[in-house]
């Protein structure tokens, strides 16, 4: 019985590959192996230039139309002078107050009282110039002059007329006469004369 089943099996065995075989016959048969076609001939174009740069790199620019240029016309609206003009705080009554305040003291000879008046109205206010003003005239009376050079200078910045202008280079001027500064002297003399 095992003679009659390995004769069976390797019959079958034989079958199943000689039809395997054909198999991958027909398959290989059915597919047609395509010919090249004919390339259409395209226009030949002008060699593009390359360009060769020093590490030995080719670069091949793009091939573009030329852009053409045109002049534009600007209108230009003619500028209006406008001069800046910024909340700095003034209008707060607080502000006011303690302004008041630090001229009454400033007036009696008092300049503590004027200067921590003054230092508080600029915590309210941080870019009224009047209190830039009155905190270096007060630095000027404590003999403390390039503390008050500066103190006018940053007051310059917020300074939005030619009267606070004039009067904080008149502290300048003052204070560079007490430091003995020959060329502060001159600068501030030159801007009061040009306001």
């Amino acid at each position: 019985m095992t003679g009659s089943k390995l004769g069976f099996k390797s019959g079958f065995l034989s079958l199943c590959l000689v039809s395997g075989g054909s198999i991958s016959l027909v398959g290989c048969q059915s597919t047609s192996v395509q010919k090249p076609t004919q390339t259409q001939n395209l226009p030949k174009t002008e060699s593009v230039p390359q360009v060769k740069t020093p590490e030995g790199i080719k670069i091949t620019p793009y091939e573009r139309p030329e852009i053409k240029r045109e002049q534009l016309q600007v209108v230009i609206p003619p500028q209006q002078q406008t001069q800046q003009k910024f909340d700095d705080g003034r209008q707060l009554p607080a502000f006011k107050q303690l302004m008041q305040q630090t001229q009454t003291a400033f007036k009696q000879g008092k300049w503590n009282e004027a200067e921590q008046a003054a230092m508080h109205a600029q915590r309210l206010a941080p870019q009224s110039a009047e209190t830039y003003m009155y905190l270096a005239m007060i630095s000027n009376h404590k003999n403390q002059a390039s503390n008050a050079e500066s103190l006018a200078r940053r007051g310059l910045s917020y300074a939005q007329t030619n009267s606070m202008k004039r009067q904080l280079w008149q502290i300048i001027l003052k204070s560079a006469q007490l430091q003995k500064n020959a060329k502060t002297i001159q600068e501030a003399q030159a801007r009061i004369q040009a306001l």
